[in-house]
C-alpha cells in the first residue's frame, strides 16, 4: 500500500501522500495584491524541480474543484518539497469565510510539524506602481530568530512602515506571535488589480539569498506578459474575496499615536 496520512485542522484537510520529511522552511504562496505569492511559489517549484507531497482540501471553504495537470488530478492547494525547502502553492482562492481558518490552520500545521520558519510572500497594492521601475521589498518578523533571516539582505529590504495589513497574512502574523512561531513576511510594491511578475522577481531574489539557494528569475521576467494573462482570473477572484474581508483598510492610516 502507498504512503498516506491525513489530518484535519480548522476545517482543512492536509492529505500527505508522500513523506514531507523535515524541511526547515515553509514558503507560502497565498494570493494577495499582484498575485505575487502564487507567482513566486510556482516559479520556485518549477525552477528547483520540487515534488508535491501534500494536498490541502476543504469542502466547506474551497470551491469544489480539482486541478488537472498532464492527466493527473491535483488538490487546489499543495505543498511541494525539496531538501530543506517546502512551498505552498494555491491555484484557487478560498471563500471569504475560509481565509481566517486557512491562515490559522497553516500556522498550526507548521508548529505541529516542526518547521523552523514560515516565510510569507505578499504584495502591497501601490496606486503609483506603474511609475516604479524597481519595486521595493519590505519585511516583518514575529520573532528575533525570524528577523535574523534578514541580516544578509538588510541593505536591500525595508522594515514595513506603520500601517495596516488585511487578509490571510494578517492572521498568520498574529497567530505566529501567539504561538511563538518564527514567521517572516516579505512584501513588495505591486499593482492592485493585475498580476505583477516584476515585483515577484524582486521577492524571489530576496528569498534566494535568505535560504542560500540560487533561483534564476530570468525566465520569470521573460514570461511576464504570459503570466499576466494567465493569472488574470485568479487576480479577479482574489480582489473580490479580499474586498469582502476589508482589504480597503490597508489604504488608510492606523489609529496609533505612540
Amino acid at each position: 500500500m502507498g504512503y498516506s496520512l491525513e489530518e484535519e485542522i480548522h476545517g482543512y484537510n492536509f492529505v500527505e501522500y508522500a513523506e514531507l520529511g523535515k524541511p526547515r522552511y515553509l514558503i507560502l504562496g497565498l494570493p494577495d495584491a499582484g498575485i505575487i505569492g502564487p507567482i513566486v511559489a510556482s516559479h520556485m517549484v518549477k525552477t528547483l524541480g520540487m515534488k508535491d507531497v501534500i494536498g490541502i482540501e476543504s469542502y466547506t471553504y474551497i470551491p469544489p474543484a480539482a486541478i488537472i495537470k498532464e492527466g493527473n488530478v491535483k488538490y487546489p492547494m499543495r505543498i511541494y518539497v525539496k531538501d530543506d525547502i517546502s512551498v505552498l502553492v494555491t491555484d484557487i482562492s478560498p471563500v471569504p469565510s475560509g481565509i481566517v481558518p486557512l491562515a490559522s490552520a497553516i500556522v498550526e500545521f507548521a508548529r505541529k510539524r516542526g518547521f523552523e520558519y514560515l516565510i510569507g510572500i505578499s504584495g502591497i497594492g501601490n496606486p503609483s506602481r506603474a511609475e516604479i521601475e524597481k519595486p521595493s521589498v519590505y519585511w516583518l518578523a514575529t520573532t528575533q530568530d525570524s528577523s535574523k533571516l534578514i541580516e544578509k539582505i538588510s541593505s536591500e529590504v525595508k522594515l514595513f512602515p506603520d500601517g495596516i495589513i488585511v487578509g490571510p497574512y494578517a492572521v498568520i502574523l498574529k497567530e505566529s506571535v501567539k504561538r511563538r512561531v518564527n514567521s517572516l513576511l516579505l512584501l513588495a510594491d505591486a499593482f492592485i488589480e493585475i498580476p505583477d511578475p516584476e515585483a515577484a522577481a524582486e521577492i524571489t531574489k530576496a528569498i534566494s539569498k535568505i535560504i542560500n539557494i540560487e533561483i534564476d528569475v530570468s525566465q520569470l521576467l521573460q514570461e511576464a506578459e504570459t503570466l499576466r494573462l494567465r493569472l488574470q482570473g485568479l487576480a479577479k477572484e482574489t480582489k473580490n474575496t479580499l474586498a469582502r474581508v476589508g482589504k480597503g483598510y490597508e489604504y488608510r492610516t492606523p489609529l496609533i499615536y505612540s
